[in-house]
């Protein structure tokens, strides 16, 4: 039964000490989507309801100019880890249940901090075939831990410079294929496609982001960069994480296949 690979990254690598790369693997994609997507509708309900709250106090206090901007602010809404509240917390809560109740779940993260011995700083500049790089790393290892599975490759869309003759998915594949090359035991024919997607349009992608971020955050409090305004509104999520996988943080390298596998590694790059 083929496995759907979801791609996505948390960090600006030209800013940021460190970044991260996830690889959510599920097969049972159609059951997972619908879960996430029952659990999402009455959390966008009561951000709907906040945002109209909201806009009430504003008119009614009269800043009719805020209150337009706020109308007018189009982003659409998702169940990601920069959005992660309490007022929200039993739908995020779900999510993470959702994907510990599969044990065909698979979860990867790599996390690269720029100031390790041996990161290479020739990838700073270049955060295109960086994180194609570091995704291809991901799926190739996946490759291996499951040798008979063919893998669909779904990655998260970001903005193609304009010096990439390449399309996003073209790229990340033959980084892919250069991986396998290397290994006799691998067939580059099991990856049958790859796309890319914006996030707001799929669940499982949504997820891979959650997932992402709660790894990071981790890492960054490790590192001292988490603001006591930030350990409260998301540090009980990634308790959740925590705690399902026996772990005092997840900001280590670390294999656990008690529900879901999950896997988190640091590198230099």
């Amino acid at each position: 039964m083929p496995r759907f690979c979801f791609i996505d990254s948390s960090g600006i690598m030209k800013e940021d000490q460190i970044f991260g790369t996830g690889l959510l693997i599920v097969k049972n994609v159609g059951d997972m989507a619908d879960k996430l997507n029952k659990n999402s509708q009455p959390a966008k309900e009561l951000a709907k309801l906040s945002k109209d709250k909201k806009v009430e106090e504003l008119v009614a206090s009269g800043h009719s100019d805020e209150a337009i901007r706020l109308l007018r602010n189009s982003k659409r809404f998702e169940m990601k880890f920069d959005n992660v509240s309490s007022p929200k917390r039993v739908f995020y809560e779900r999510m993470i249940d959702i994907f510990l109740s599969d044990k065909d779940n698979r979860f990867s993260a790599m996390v690269v901090n720029k100031q390790h011995p041996a990161f290479d700083t020739n990838g700073v500049e270049d955060a295109w075939e960086t994180y194609t790089k570091y995704a291809a790393s991901l799926v190739v290892q996946e490759m291996k831990n499951l040798p008979d599975e063919p893998f669909c490759i779904i990655v998260d869309e970001i903005t193609r410079p304009r010096n990439k003759p390449l399309s996003l998915e073209d790229t990340l594949l033959s980084k892919i294929r250069n991986e396998v090359s290397k290994d006799e035991s691998l067939d580059i024919n099991r990856v049958f496609g790859a796309l890319s997607i914006e996030s707001h349009s799929n669940f499982p992608m949504q997820l891979c982001d959650l997932l992402i971020g709660a790894v990071m955050y981790d890492f960054k409090k490790k590192l001292g960069l988490v603001s006591q305004g930030m350990e409260n509104k998301k540090d009980w999520l990634v308790e959740k994480l925590r705690s399902s996988y026996r772990v005092d943080h997840l900001a280590q390298d670390f294999t656990n296949d008690t529900f879901g596998h999950f896997h988190v590694f640091e590198c230099g790059g």
